[in-house]
């Protein structure tokens, strides 16, 4: 299965597909990633990787072609985790991954800016489309997870928690705080998911049948 990470615009996609691929890893889970994004900075991440992290293949295959090129690189049984490009500049490649993708996982930062930008893309629409070009011709499951949640701050994410559900969206109960463990993420730097965001992430994602062994 392909679980990709969406977003109109920059909420840190990278990270948290780099803490995801680690966290199903560490679970148990065998995993691929695709740096789906023209930047590349998941696969310079992982061509970086310190000893003992990465313990996986990571492919670039920013394109808009991924649709019919990443599938032939996904082992049987794997979980292939997709850092999707911006869509509101790469909608072709977006398209391209949300054509085999059986999850999308909406990043958005848990600020009104970007809900915003989620209604002008807009992001809905944007998904929809899809539909026709699809093997079942049905909408990707689709799961909005907020995240550079500032740590002390409550009443925020609440209301754009209520925002996005009121507007029909899936949003994920756990959410990804702004703190310097994640943000500190880049080239070389080793990640250990247990016990993190991430970790509670994957148990959310087993408990509502979203991923399964």
């Amino acid at each position: 299965m392909f679980i990709a990470t969406i977003s109109p615009r920059s909420t840190g996609k990278t990270t948290i597909t780099a803490w995801l691929l680690h966290a199903l890893h560490e679970r148990g889970y065998p995993v691929s990633g695709f740096d789906a994004d023209e930047s590349e900075q998941l696969y310079h991440w992982w061509e970086a990787r310190p000893e003992g992290s990465y313990p996986f293949e990571v492919h670039k295959e920013a394109s808009a072609r991924f649709h019919l090129e990443a599938p032939k690189k996904l082992p049987d049984g794997h979980i292939g985790a997709v850092d999707c490009g911006h869509l509101e500049n790469h909608s072709g490649i977006g398209w391209s991954v949300l054509r085999v993708a059986d999850l999308a996982i909406v990043a958005c930062a848990a600020t009104n800016s970007d809900v915003e930008r989620m209604d002008e893309l807009p992001m809905d629409f944007f998904i929809n489309q899809v539909i026709p070009k699809r093997a079942d011709k049905k909408r990707p499951e689709t799961w909005v997870l907020l995240c550079r949640v500032q740590p002390s701050s409550v009443v925020a994410p609440r209301g754009i928690r209520k925002t996005l559900m009121d507007d029909g969206w899936n949003v994920f109960t756990t959410e990804i705080p702004s703190v310097q463990k994640y943000s500190s993420t880049g080239e070389g730097v080793p990640i250990t998911a247990a016990g993190s965001h991430f970790d509670e992430l994957v148990t959310e994602l087993e408990q509502r049948g979203l991923i399964k062994k």
